[in-house]
C-alpha cells in the first residue's frame, strides 16, 4: 500500500505541457502550409508573387491590405508573408500557453516570468514601428 502525499509549500505542483505544445506545433504546422501554399502558388503561376503590385516588386510586410488582398488573389508572396506573420506570433502565443497553464497550478512566478518575456517582446515590436 503507497503512502499518502503530504502537501507542502515546498512541493511544487507541475504544469501540463500540452496547450503548449499544442499552440507551438500547430503554429509551426500552419506557417509550413502557408510556405508550401507560396510555393504551389509560385509554380502553377510564376508572375503571382509580383502582379499585385506595378512592376516595382511585393509592397511591404507591414501593408496588412495588400496581404489580404493577395491572399485572395492568391499572390506567392501574401502566402510566404502570412507564413511569416504566423512564425514572428508562434513563440508569443506559446508563451501565453504557458502562463495559463502555469497559472492553473498557481505558479506564480512562471507566470510572472512568461509575463516579463512577452512585455519585452512587446516594447521591442513598439520601439521597432515608433523608429
Amino acid at each position: 500500500m503507497s503512502e499518502p502525499i503530504i502537501s507542502s509549500p515546498l512541493v511544487r505542483r507541475e504544469a501540463g505541457r500540452r496547450l503548449t505544445s499544442v499552440v507551438l506545433t500547430g503554429g509551426v504546422v500552419a506557417a509550413a502550409a502557408c510556405f508550401v501554399a507560396a510555393i504551389l502558388v509560385e509554380a502553377l503561376d510564376g508572375t503571382a508573387g509580383v502582379a499585385a503590385v506595378d512592376g516595382a516588386g511585393a509592397p511591404g510586410m507591414t501593408d496588412l491590405r495588400a496581404v489580404l488582398d493577395g491572399l485572395l488573389a492568391p499572390s506567392a508572396w501574401a502566402w510566404a508573408a502570412l507564413g511569416c506573420y504566423l512564425l514572428v506570433l508562434t513563440p508569443v502565443a506559446g508563451l501565453m500557453a504557458t502562463a495559463i497553464e502555469y497559472y492553473a497550478v498557481g505558479d506564480r512566478r512562471t507566470v510572472l516570468l512568461a509575463a516579463a518575456v512577452m512585455a519585452v517582446l512587446v516594447l521591442s515590436v513598439v520601439v521597432a514601428v515608433l523608429r
